[in-house]
Parts: structure tokens; C-alpha cells; sequence
């Protein structure tokens, strides 16, 4: 995702015209300034932007903790925690059909931008709001992109877009909220830091006479104590409402929860019940088989 959002920025605004048959000439000059303006500071973001590659299972974990965050209201909380860079961009494993989705998430002290990219087998589609959040306030701002299809006629309205990104924005950052709070708490996320490039590619660039930028992918997968979390999950789902006050012991879910300085805190998943702890009371898999 990377490599091609690379690309397509380091070409835009011109792909953008050459897909839709428009004459450079032909933009107004103050759209044009926008845009070039607005290719140029995507370059510069994604160059520094340091990628998390999230894998199925911690995905699932993510999403379900994401929808709890919402839930309990949390969201207004985000930008009181610390990102791990000021400049991440998230992906997950690519859907069995449909595009798939993307987010760059930039935090500039209380203040954090969402962009959604969607890609497929032809190419890119750019984000065409940009999200803007701070406390509970939470902002819609337009890119270039969108007032470049306004401008040639193309039948989109604010809100289609919004219907398009709004709700990948929101689960996107409730996401990369919860990855950097978890990444504090030991076991419950893995990261494994991999080149972006291989060896034999940058050989490759650096004979060509090209030198490709020296930056990682951090892979983000369960740690142990993940895995207990989903594995409470469930557990939750499967047990029986008028069992649970008798419920031999067993692994409860853990939670974010709002701290006394107002921000988002986490409590771990723990064991509770009745007896002596019976580790896998069902077969639960978390190998890529």
C-alpha cells in the first residue's frame, strides 16, 4: 500500500487528469496551486509515516475493542493519548472481495487528521474528506480531490462521501487509539519490524541507479495475553446467562476505561470464577492455517 500511495501522490495531480481526460491548462489556478500544494504534502507525510501491518487476528481483537471505545462514549478521549509517531499509516489483510481499505492518521499536539484511501486490482482511490478531531469535536474538512470532482461535474456529493469514509474513518482511529495504548501493556500486542524493501529490491533500485527510502513495516500480531482476550470474548459469546454467577474459573475480557486525568486507560484480561483454571476449555487456533 505504501509503494503505490508513494507513486500515486508523487504523479498527482496529473494522474488525476490523465484518467479523467482534463488539460492542465484547463484548471482554474487557484484549484491547480491546491492541488500541486496538496500532492506535495502527501509525498512528505508518507514519507515519514511509519506503517503497521495488522494482521487477521489482532484486527479482530481491535475492531471489537474499537466498537467497545465508541460504546462508552471514549471517542471524545482520543486525542489525549500519545500516538507512537506523529504520523502512522495503517493497513489490514487484504478482504476475499471488495477494496481494500487504508488509514493515515496524523496527531499534531491535541489534534489528530484521518484519511481513508480505498485499492483495488485498478489502482487507488484517494481520500476525498480529511477528518479532523479534537475532544469531542470532530471536523469534515474537503481535499483538493474532492473539489477537482466538483469542478469537472463528476455526480458526487458530500454526502456520498461521507457515507464512503465516515464510519472506515471513525473504526480506523479507534483502532490506532487502542493499538498505541496496548503497545504500553506487555503481551498484549506484538511487533515484529521487517525492511519495507528487501535486500535483493534495494540491490536492484540501487544498480538501477535509484535509492530506495530506508524504512520499515512494523507487523502487529496477538501477543498471550491477546490471545486470552479473545479467547474471553468467546467464551462470553458461547456462556450461558444464568451460568455466569456459578461459572468455574475462566478468562474475562479486558477493557479500556476512562482514567481520573481523563484519558483512556487499560485493564488487562483476568482470570475469575470458581476451581482451578482449565486452560483451553475449547480449541481455539490462532495459527495462519
Amino acid at each position: 500500500m505504501l509503494a503505490n500511495l508513494l507513486r500515486f501522490y508523487e504523479l498527482y495531480p496529473d494522474i488525476l487528469f490523465s484518467l479523467k481526460g482534463i488539460q492542465r491548462a484547463r484548471v482554474a489556478a487557484d484549484l491547480l496551486e491546491e492541488l500541486d500544494f496538496h500532492g506535495k504534502r502527501q509525498r512528505e507525510i508518507l514519507d515519514v509515516a511509519q506503517v503497521y501491518q495488522i494482521d487477521d487476528h489482532a484486527e479482530l481483537m481491535l475492531r471489537n475493542l474499537a466498537g467497545q471505545m465508541q460504546r462508552d462514549g471514549l471517542d471524545s478521549m482520543f486525542s489525549t493519548v500519545r500516538l507512537p509517531f506523529p504520523a502512522m499509516l495503517l493497513t489490514l489483510p487484504e478482504p476475499s472481495i471488495g477494496s481494500s481499505p487504508a488509514a493515515l492518521v496524523t496527531q499534531d499536539e491535541d489534534t489528530l487528521f484521518t484519511q481513508i484511501f480505498l485499492a483495488n486490482k485498478e489502482g487507488i482511490n484517494p481520500n476525498l474528506l480529511i477528518f479532523k478531531s479534537c475532544g469531542t469535536s470532530v471536523d469534515v474538512l474537503y481535499s483538493p480531490t474532492f473539489r477537482l470532482a466538483q469542478e469537472i461535474g463528476e455526480e458526487i456529493t458530500e454526502e456520498a462521501a461521507l457515507e464512503q469514509e465516515k464510519n472506515l474513518c471513525f473504526d480506523f482511529l479507534a483502532i490506532a487509539v487502542g493499538m498505541s495504548v496496548l503497545f504500553e501493556h506487555k503481551a498484549m500486542l506484538e511487533k515484529e519490524e521487517v525492511p519495507a524493501h528487501p535486500r535483493a529490491e534495494r540491490r536492484r533500485a540501487m544498480k538501477s541507479g535509484r535509492e530506495l527510502p530506508n524504512k520499515s513495516i512494523i507487523k502487529v500480531r496477538l501477543g498471550e495475553l491477546g490471545k486470552r482476550q479473545v479467547q474471553a470474548i468467546d467464551d462470553e459469546d458461547a456462556s450461558i446467562e444464568g451460568d455466569k454467577a456459578t461459572r468455574r474459573a475462566h478468562w474475562v475480557q479486558g477493557h479500556f476505561m476512562r482514567n481520573r486525568s481523563g484519558g483512556i486507560s487499560w485493564r488487562s484480561p483476568h482470570i475469575r470464577g470458581a476451581g482451578p483454571m482449565i486452560d483451553q476449555e475449547r480449541h481455539i487456533s490462532f495459527d495462519d492455517e
